[in-house]
C-alpha cells in the first residue's frame, strides 16, 4: 500500500508540475489539461491547488524540504536492501553500524557529494578510527535520535520493532542452541546403545 502512495503522489506531483500555474486562470490550465485526466476532475485538483491554505502549506513544505542536511542518494533501493548487502559482506553477517549505513547510503558512483556530507563522512571516519565505537560516533556526530524514528533504519522501523526484532532473534538462537545440544546427546546415547 505505500507503494502505491507513493507512486499516486507522484503522478500527482507529476501533474501539478506540468499542467498548474498558479498565475493562469482555470480555464487556461483546462485548455492545455491531459487527455488521460477527467475535466471535472482537473477542475477539482486545479481549485485544491489554488486554495490559499494548500499554498501555504506547499511553501512551508519547500522550505522545510530545502533545510534537509546528508541526504540519502539511493533512489528506489531501500535501506534494507543496502542492509542486506552490507551484512553479506561481512565474515560472520553482523548488523552494519549506523555509521556504515550512512557512508553506503550517501555515496554514489559518478556524483559529487555535497560539502555537509563530505564534512559529515569524513567526522565519522575520523571518529571510528580514533577509537570509537561506531553507533556512538554516529551519535556524537549527529546527535542522539529522535522519539518514533532510527535514522539509517529506513521508514517504518522504531526502536520498539528493532528491540523486538533484536529479543526474537535472540530467542531463536536460544533455540537453536538448545535443539542442537539435543541432537548431540541423542546421537551420544545411539553411540552408547
Amino acid at each position: 500500500m505505500t507503494g502505491f502512495r507513493d507512486v499516486w503522489k507522484r503522478y500527482k506531483q507529476k501533474i501539478k508540475e506540468r499542467f498548474f500555474d498558479k498565475n493562469s486562470t482555470i480555464e487556461d490550465m483546462l485548455a492545455k489539461r491531459p487527455s488521460d485526466i477527467v475535466e471535472d476532475e482537473f477542475c477539482q485538483l486545479t481549485e485544491y491547488s489554488k486554495d490559499p491554505t494548500v499554498q501555504a502549506m506547499c511553501e512551508m513544505n519547500s522550505q522545510n524540504r530545502k533545510k534537509q542536511k546528508w541526504r540519502h542518494r539511493m533512489g528506489a533501493i531501500s535501506f534494507a536492501r543496502v542492509r542486506v548487502a552490507l551484512r553479506e559482506t561481512k565474515e560472520n553477517n553482523e548488523e552494519p553500524s549506523k555509521s556504515e549505513m550512512f557512508i553506503a547510503t550517501r555515496i554514489k558512483t559518478r556524483k559529487e557529494l555535497q560539502a555537509d556530507t563530505q564534512i559529515a563522512i569524513a567526522e565519522l571516519q575520523n571518529r571510528q578510527n580514533s577509537g570509537k565505537i561506531a553507533d556512538d560516533a554516529f551519535t556524537t556526530v549527529f546527535g542522539k535520535e529522535q522519539p518514533g524514528r532510527l535514522r539509517c533504519y529506513g521508514r517504518s522501523v522504531t526502536a520498539s520493532s528493532l528491540k523486538k526484532n533484536e529479543e526474537d532473534r535472540k530467542l531463536k538462537q536460544k533455540h537453536a542452541n538448545k535443539f542442537t545440544s539435543m541432537k548431540e546427546e541423542m546421537n551420544e546415547m545411539r553411540e552408547e546403545m
